[in-house]
């Protein structure tokens, strides 16, 4: 793993203009595969399953899942055995470049109607599952729970200059609750779904996991920011003017993005700046969650 992840400035008119300056926190590099918050999310729930002496890992996601593609790989490398419940049961392992790949690596893939899907957060579900697979540690998808809080609450502890904001795209509110119970700034969650007002929800329940004092958790909430409109007609939607604008900004910075986060991300921070939302002399940390191998969906 390479880590810590480094950080690298960025350069333009733009930022010049507006008299900020924008950092790029380059989770993506820590590893090809198990990169961005996928790692972070994974690190401390595999660290539970050994120390539980589970027999395997079993967690959830889509057809194209950053999430369970990075779990296969990690129980690949790490000698964890592992199952994927996919959504869809009209899909095989070798539907696509994704879970050709978690196949290979290891990962027993089941494949399920949307109904059953549904289910996943429900306790009742797990216990379902825990029959049918034995001795299991479930992760929820996109490895979002309080072992997924702690891992992203290292992000920022690896930065050693001073920030007044951080930007994240949020797709459950895991990274974003990390990055604000491990630094005092402002942090912006650009949801990558239509609708994602729920994203302060999960964040409030995340908090609450922790036992803080109520006190507390409002202090942390009134850092949080949640841009709504950047998400490009939902989730894993995009159009025209975000494909254009991923490549003309990996033309200038050769930073890759993908089109169902980072991208949303980095367009909304650009928007964000030409509005002058930020102070003269603001110093952003955009944190790069990795995920690229979403773009094998686009290419598809």
């Amino acid at each position: 793993m390479n880590l810590p992840s480094p950080i690298e400035q960025l350069h333009s008119d733009l930022f010049s203009q507006h008299n900020v300056e924008v950092y790029v926190k380059r989770d993506d590099l820590i590893d090809p595969v198990i990169s961005g918050n996928k790692w972070r999310k994974l690190k401390f729930n595999i660290e539970k399953f050994k120390a539980g002496r589970y027999d395997k890992l079993l967690t959830f996601g889509g057809a194209y899942s950053n999430h369970i593609s990075a779990t296969a790989r990690a129980g690949k490398e790490l000698g964890v055995k592992t199952i994927g419940i996919v959504r869809g049961d009209e899909l095989k392992a070798d539907a696509n470049d994704t879970l050709r790949q978690a196949s290979a690596d290891g990962m027993e893939l089941i494949f399920t109607k949307r109904e059953e899907y549904a289910l996943r957060d429900e306790k009742y579900y797990h216990e379902e599952l825990r029959r049918r697979h034995g001795n299991i540690w479930i992760v929820p998808e996109g490895g979002s729970n309080y072992y997924g809080v702690l891992g992203c609450q290292e992000i920022l502890k690896e930065v050693d200059i001073p920030f007044t904001h951080v930007i994240t795209a949020c797709g459950t509110g895991t990274t974003a609750t990390g990055l604000l119970l491990s630094s005092s700034s402002e942090v912006i969650g650009v949801s990558a779904l239509k609708g994602g007002d729920f994203l302060t929800e999960n964040i409030k329940n995340h908090l609450m996991t922790l036992s803080l004092p109520e006190s507390h958790i409002s202090d942390v909430m009134g850092r949080f920011v949640l841009q709504t409109g950047y998400h490009f007609g939902g989730y894993a939607k995009y159009n025209k003017e975000l494909l254009e604008f991923i490549e003309t900004f990996e033309d200038q910075y050769k930073i890759p993005l993908d089109q169902v986060y980072t991208g949303k991300m980095m367009y909304a921070l650009l928007d964000l700046i030409e509005q002058n939302y930020f102070p003269e002399n603001s110093k952003i940390i955009a944190l790069h969650t990795g995920g690229l191998q979403g773009k094998k969906g686009l290419k598809k």
